[in-house]
């Protein structure tokens, strides 16, 4: 199994989604989604974050702390950070299409997001047990 990260954004009480285009042939196309991917070979979790959220908006980011580690027989297979950006110049690769910052409300209402439930449940657990 792939090890894999995923990186919401928060900026002054914003989070940043990114659009899948709808032409893309992968699982979740048009689908609003944070930004995230597959590790690669020999790299860390947190270089993974830094690189995917470069790789997808262009954006240098700080990593605040993780927000969930998901296990698999024991073994951690999934991190989900929180993390600020250094600017907020977004450029998207040719995965996506449209990029938005949000507050929690109007995530809320949008539609679609992959995983919903379980993106809104991450933001919440963001909050948690932390001050900027």
């Amino acid at each position: 199994m792939s090890k894999q990260v995923k990186i919401i954004i928060e900026k002054d009480g914003k989070y940043l989604l990114i659009k899948r285009k709808d032409n893309e042939k992968k699982e979740h196309k048009g689908n609003w989604e944070c930004a995230g991917g597959k590790l690669e070979n020999k790299e860390s979790f947190n270089e993974a974050a830094i690189r995917e959220v470069k790789e997808e908006t262009n954006l240098d980011i700080e990593i605040k702390r993780i927000i969930k580690e998901i296990k698999n027989n024991e073994k951690v297979s999934a991190v989900v950070f929180l993390a600020k950006p250094k600017s907020s110049n977004v450029k998207l690769s040719k995965e996506h299409s449209d990029f938005g910052w949000f507050t929690y409300e109007e995530l809320k209402k949008l539609e679609p997001i992959t995983y919903k439930d379980f993106f809104l449940e991450l933001i919440d657990l963001s909050h948690k047990n932390y001050s900027a």
